[in-house]
């Protein structure tokens, strides 16, 4: 499991450093008023530096369980701790509803 924790940490850092020149590549390639030659070198240089580390790679994890699945981005948590947050009212404006 820490490994999978460190692997996530180099990917988002490889990526953060390239995140400026992504963006932009993906901006000329999405642009239809260029020549299609440009955005061709465009799509091709950028498939040379993202390698292994796009955006798409990333995989988003609960911060304190470090559990990818039933994530969720508004808090930054898996759905498990949400729940048991929200048991003891220690997230903001959540209360526990009962039928």
């Amino acid at each position: 499991m820490e490994c999978l924790i460190i692997r996530e940490r180099l990917r988002r850092k490889k990526f953060q450093k390239i995140e400026a020149q992504y963006c932009a590549l993906k901006f000329l390639i999405h642009n239809q008023n260029l020549s299609t030659s440009f955005r061709w070198e465009a799509c091709l240089f950028l498939s040379k530096i993202s390698k292994g580390y796009s955006r798409v790679s990333l995989k988003n994890r609960c911060f304190t369980t470090n559990r990818s699945g039933g994530y969720s981005r508004f808090f930054n948590l898996s759905r498990i701790k949400i729940r048991d947050l929200a048991r003891n009212n220690e997230l903001p404006f959540v209360t526990k509803s009962s039928w």
